[in-house]
């Protein structure tokens, strides 16, 4: 059996390193991308938490301001109800009265949008205290997710430099004629496999049936034989 030949199993070893090399080269393409997605993801996620305490300090902000205009107004009034105190005219007193009317108006405007702004502030306080600690513990878990991507990265890029070591040392244990129609093979079929076993008279590599004489030359005749569907080398494994 083709299989159990020695320089068939060192052709076996040979794709075996092939397929996990153009995985981890296919990982490692792809990984930069990856990352930027993290980053983004991460930086969106602390983007959210800063603009909720944003909103939060821009309303306790408000808040305040509301509160000195109140107390200037009142302020206002009270130095109005004084000079009426010392006016003799009754047009001046008149005046100052309606004067004082539009302030405490004015009062009663700014201590409504106190009250709304006093219950947006409650909603804010909420939001941004779970932002915080919801979000946090969200962000944390990306980065350690992104820290393990990363160092999956680099202890992939060690693995290929190995693999490719390897590689070169297994092409030079294989059989000529074997590597010479293995190279063919892996440059006329799109990706891996380039070997794969058959079963059921299918090569499950591309999962169409092959031939008879595929079947002959794989069993009888014992040769290195492609899959007449797609050019793979097919074998039996017993």
């Amino acid at each position: 059996m083709l299989s159990s030949d020695p320089d068939f199993q060192q052709l076996l070893l040979l794709h075996s390193r092939d397929r996990r090399l153009k995985t981890l080269q296919l990982d490692l393409q792809k990984l930069p991308a990856e990352l930027e997605q993290m980053d983004k993801k991460i930086h969106d996620e602390k983007e959210s938490i800063r603009m909720a305490m944003e909103e939060w300090k821009a309303l306790e902000s408000k808040n305040n301001t509301l509160e000195k205009d109140i107390l200037s107004h009142r302020d206002q009034i009270a130095r109005q109800r004084n000079r009426q105190l010392e006016v003799k005219k009754n047009e001046e007193y008149q005046a100052l009265e309606h004067e004082i009317a539009n302030l405490e108006a004015k009062i009663d405007e700014l201590e409504s949008e106190q009250i709304e702004t006093l219950d947006k502030i409650d909603d804010a306080r909420e939001t941004a205290e779970i932002a915080e600690k919801k979000i946090t513990e969200r962000v944390h878990e990306l980065e350690k997710a992104r820290q393990q991507r990363a160092d999956f990265g680099r202890e992939s890029e060690a693995d290929v430099t190995s693999l490719i070591q390897q590689i070169s040392e297994t092409r030079e244990e294989v059989e000529a004629d074997f590597l010479t129609i293995y190279d063919r093979v892996s440059k006329i079929v799109s990706r891996p496999p380039y070997m794969a076993p058959l079963e059921d008279q299918k090569c499950s590599g591309c999962h169409l049936r092959v031939s008879n004489d595929v079947v002959s030359s794989v069993l009888v005749e014992k040769k290195l034989t492609q899959c007449d569907q797609c050019g793979r080398i097919v074998y039996i494994e017993r």
